[in-house]
């Protein structure tokens, strides 16, 4: 499964699993891995990536939400590469979301020439997952000054807001140097497993990443009357659970029509009340998380829906109401940049396709501003967020090695 065949490959998969069972111990008790953000697991994550960045010779910085950066004694005129992923996960998750993107930066750096080692750097964001707060890359959207006031109180996990939670763990207490300089000519790059089994169905070790879905997360709530279950007069029953199970319905079937147009909506949450076995519901809450290729798509998604819903709650007698929970528009990489790495990657023999990712990854927002690009790994279960995630080791392993012999990851000086 090696490029070469030679020692490098099997050290450096030696190392792979090494580090991803180091990762793994930081978890509570029970299937997969539970490492929430500003949890005690969650800490020790981070103290073993600065340590880590520390053997490796890097400064590092660690800001107030728990992001760690690194960055290098000496100074590089020429554009730095930031290799970046995340490392929190969902409740009972896998080991290799986020992780194998750290993993393979450090292995890479441990590995490079120091004077290569310079212009690369690793960036781990905390709160990349929606598990806590509900919505996604909260880190990366603070490292990056993107959170705005009212972040840092309306964003609530485990009863406390954003901003309290940063007030009890003080991450910043941990760094140890400046904050890394970003210039318009740094690049960044994240190694991720595919959140599916395309990539194995392939047969293909690499997915070179074009477009990553947008998002439209909606709360829609229904509101009725709670009454007795035995209440046989269906005109005077306002059952909000019944027009919110309209929604659900209407959710797969507006995805079934624009499923080959790239959209995906997925009902993730139901709220209802007073959920009594021998009471009418009175009030229902979804949370929706819809997901396509382009704007226009989510809108019209989002359109459609909302409709029905109007529709449902009126012929039910029901009050409708619904929010966007949080939105972010498609990511398109880097085409240059995925184009000499397709090439010098379809020579080493690692035989790449090109693709699209309908996962959210931090990446996304770096795109609009740097140029950035997505690496997807096999996933052999196919399945992601869950004890059962799995990764081609070797293809991880054969990556990195592709990195150090062919140094394509840095900028020309």
């Amino acid at each position: 499964m090696s490029m070469s065949g030679g020692s490098m490959f099997y050290s450096i998969r030696e190392k792979i699993v090494r580090e991803i069972g180091a990762f793994a111990r930081f978890s509570l008790p029970g299937p997969g891995v539970t490492r929430l953000p500003f949890s005690d697991e969650n800490d020790r994550a981070i103290e073993y990536i600065i340590e880590r960045l520390r053997s490796l010779g890097k400064r590092v910085y660690v800001d107030e939400l728990g992001n760690v950066a690194s960055s290098s004694e000496n100074v590089v005129q020429a554009g730095k590469t930031f290799i970046i992923s995340h490392y929190d996960s969902v409740p009972g998750g896998g080991k290799y979301d986020g992780v194998a993107g750290l993993v393979f930066g450090l292995i890479l750096l441990e590995m490079l020439e120091d004077r290569t080692r310079d212009r690369v750097e690793m960036i781990a964001f905390n709160c990349e997952e929606s598990s806590l707060f509900g919505q996604a890359s909260i880190g990366s959207k603070y490292f990056f000054g993107r959170c705005v006031p009212e972040d840092y109180t309306a964003l609530i996990g485990n009863e406390r807001s954003l901003g309290e939670l940063i007030d009890i763990k003080r991450y910043s207490k941990l760094s140890l140097a400046e904050k890394p300089e970003i210039t318009g000519i740094s690049r960044f790059l994240e190694v991720h497993i595919d959140q599916s089994a395309y990539l194995y169905r392939k047969g293909s070790r690499l997915g070179l990443v074009e477009i990553i879905a947008g998002q439209r997360r909606l709360r829609l709530n229904f509101k009725g009357e709670t009454g007795h279950s035995s209440l046989a007069d269906l005109s005077a029953r306002r059952d909000s659970l019944l027009a919110a199970a309209s929604a659900i319905k209407a959710v797969r079937e507006i995805m079934e029509k624009h499923l080959v147009s790239g959209a995906v909506g997925t009902v993730t949450r139901v709220e209802n009340k007073p959920n009594v076995i021998n009471m009418i519901p009175g009030e229902t809450e979804l949370m929706v998380d819809i997901r396509g290729f382009s704007a226009d798509l989510l809108e019209l998604y989002v359109e459609e829906l909302v409709g029905i819903c109007q529709g449902e709650s009126e012929r039910y007698s029901i009050a409708f109401d619904w929010s966007v929970v949080s939105q972010y528009d498609p990511a398109v990489m880097d085409g240059e940049f995925s184009a000499n790495c397709f090439k010098q990657l379809s020579e080493s023999g690692l035989d790449p396709i090109v693709m699209n990712s309908m996962a959210w990854h931090d990446i996304a927002g770096t795109a609009g501003t740097y140029p950035s690009n997505l690496l997807l790994l096999p996933n052999p279960s196919g399945v992601s967020h869950s004890p059962d995630e799995s990764m081609d080791i070797d293809a991880c392993a054969s990556l990195v090695e592709f990195f150090i012999t062919k140094g394509v990851l840095c900028a020309p000086d």
